[in-house]
């Protein structure tokens, strides 16, 4: 028992340079996950979990690597845990600032990131004193430490390792994400349950689009062109106004279930009460998103995309849009409209501010715009009052300095998720059974409410001005609110599980004109017809690409990566739909990939046509 302690000591001894070498990878990893740290989500951090042994794959691979080519092993400890620390230290800032890790996409949005952080106030929170200080000390006893000087064979084997430990950490990334937690929109719970590194890597892949088998530009010209006709012109006999609002997560939870009000009758009665209007045009709109991700929404309006043809967990304005490109505010720019898009938040946002100007707006007034006097605010956000205001201002300005008529794009704020605080700003209104259960709920019931005020007197401002003016309303998702509500909401729902995911995908949208215009019930539409709509009901002229997406709502009003709906309302899955939408799909990457405006765009997020 003596000789085998004391061989120990002598193999500590003489190694210990070697172990702590070995040890350093691990504790870089969990520096990494204790930045983030979350609690029972962070699974990646027990050893009985497969994000654990991935993760560790890649940081070994990353720490071996760097042995292998330099061969100083001292360097090979301090310089890739400085670069880890460092990373992970501006992800957990990433978190605390937007309540999102650092993902790929964010590589295009560099340039505007800063424009996030004016009014943060910065913190050294205890986990970033305790794991820099932890890396100092390790980093002393590096530089006090002696090394050996690796010898060639070691440092071939290291990168003989290494290369396996990389390549099979990519290998799992990507074609083992089904084994990981994969969310578009809850990219925290998946950063913290995967593990940074392998995270990041999953999300890799939505960088990438690869085109049709049978694409070719000449392919969709043809099928472009097949609809494309010489009675593509504009019919209004005076352009009217077009205001769009895109309101933050305004839906209608009674879509899902009988919400049991008993204060009040309804949340949105005003909303509700244009079904019918001989004005007005009413529907349900299939959105993208689901509790988050409003740009996907906001994308499929504006350029008659379809979220549908891309990976999940895409952002196709924040990832695609690094060209010109056509939208309805370009395709009216080019009609003799001042286009003009409202925000009340920060303007690099989904990289709005880099955006909004690449398709086709002439002025974008984020929250910089807005009198910090005069505007309202509900819990901490602009309130759908102010931000309506400021479009009656930017309106009555345009009509007082510009003779050309105005198209004004305007993504409210003030029911953005959370709602686990309460605030004295806002009290909370609306009672339904159980409420009490539900705080969430309660108070996102409550700014519906508020929001459904503010667009009657909106609509009954326009009601009273002489110029045509279209007001065109809908939400961008449901909200992130408590799981138990909306099981309690479909616990009795005889439709089928897709039919319900569906449901969790649709808001109320309307079109309303100050105006006569032929008002009906389109139903169920999804979100990239509605652009085309509003043009049509407008008299603009449509582009060659809008008039071949409005013409397919005939035959599929609804196109979703949720599943699709048939001219007779029957729910298709989209890979049955495929066959149907194939040419959709060749013209659509064409669109975004392969025009001239976008060709770069697309030589970095897409593969070449084959």
């Amino acid at each position: 028992m003596k000789n085998k302690l004391t061989f120990c000591k002598q193999f500590l001894a003489s190694n210990k340079g070697t172990l702590f070498f070995f040890l350093t990878p691990l504790a870089t990893f969990l520096m990494v996950e204790v930045l983030e740290f979350g609690g029972s989500n962070s699974e990646c951090m027990l050893p009985n979990s497969l994000a654990f042994w991935v993760n560790l794959l890649f940081y070994y691979g990353v720490f071996l690597l760097f042995r292998a080519v330099t061969g100083r092993t001292r360097f090979s400890i301090i310089f890739p845990n400085l670069v880890f620390l460092i990373f992970a230290i501006i992800n957990h800032y990433s978190i605390a600032i937007r309540n999102a890790p650092v993902v790929p996409w964010d590589l295009y949005a560099a340039g505007t990131a800063a424009q996030a952080l004016d009014g943060f106030t910065w913190t050294l929170p205890l986990e970033v004193i305790l794991c820099s200080l932890g890396c100092l000390i390790w980093w002393i006893v590096t530089l006090r430490m002696k090394f050996p000087v690796p010898k060639l064979r070691v440092r071939l084997a290291s990168f003989g390792a290494s290369a396996v430990m990389l390549t099979a950490f990519v290998l799992v990334a990507a074609l083992g994400s089904d084994m990981f937690y994969i969310s578009a929109w809850r990219q925290v719970t998946a950063n913290r349950r995967n593990g940074m590194a392998l995270n990041f890597t999953i999300n890799m892949d939505s960088l990438f689009n690869e085109a049709p088998s049978d694409y070719s530009k000449e392919n969709a010209n043809t099928i472009l062109s097949s609809v494309s006709g010489d009675e593509n012109t504009a019919t209004a006999a005076e352009q009217p106004n077009i205001i769009v609002i895109m309101d933050e997560t305004f839906a209608d939870l009674s879509t899902l279930g009988d919400l049991r009000l008993e204060n009040v009758d309804d949340v949105m009665p005003f909303v509700r009460s244009l079904s019918g209007d001989d004005n007005a045009i009413t529907g349900q709109l299939v959105v993208p998103a689901f509790g988050g991700g409003t740009c996907n929404t906001e994308y499929e309006y504006l350029t008659s995309n379809t979220y549908a043809f891309f990976k999940s967990g895409s952002y196709p304005m924040l990832q695609y849009v690094h060209g010109e490109t056509e939208s309805v505010a370009s395709v009216l720019s080019e009609q003799g409209y001042n286009t003009v898009a409202i925000h009340p938040y920060y303007g690099s946002g989904w990289a709005r501010n880099r955006a909004y100007p690449l398709m086709g707006f002439d002025t974008f007034l984020d929250i910089d715009s807005f009198d910090d006097e005069t505007t309202e605010y509900l819990r901490r956000y602009v309130s759908d009052n102010s931000s309506f205001d400021k479009i009656i201002e930017t309106y009555e300005a345009n009509e007082a300095e510009s003779d050309n008529p105005l198209f004004l794009f305007n993504v409210t704020m003030q029911n953005h998720c959370g709602y686990d605080t309460v605030y004295d700003n806002f009290p909370e209104t609306v009672e339904f059974e159980h409420d009490s259960l539900y705080p969430y709920t309660k108070q996102y019931l409550s700014l519906i409410q508020e929001s459904d005020q503010a667009i009657e007197r909106l609509v009954e401002y326009f009601s009273g001005q002489e110029e045509p003016t279209i007001i065109v309303f809908f939400g961008d998702h449901m909200p992130y609110i408590e799981n138990s509500f909306y099981n309690y909401l479909t616990m009795y729902s005889d439709k089928t599980e897709a039919e319900l995911e569906m449901d969790k995908h649709t808001v109320p949208f309307f079109i309303w004109a100050n105006y006569d215009i032929e008002g009906y019930d389109a139903g169920r539409i999804s979100a990239n017809y509605l652009g085309p709509l509003t043009l049509d009901v407008a008299g603009a002229q449509m582009s060659e690409y809008q008039e071949y997406v409005y013409s397919l709502m005939e035959q599929y009003p609804v196109i979703s990566a949720v599943g699709c709906v048939n001219s007779y309302g029957v729910y298709v899955p989209l890979e049955m739909a495929a066959q149907d939408l194939h040419d959709y799909k060749i013209v659509q990457y064409q669109n975004v990939f392969d025009s001239e405006d976008s060709a770069d765009a697309g030589s970095s997020a897409g593969s070449a046509a084959s």
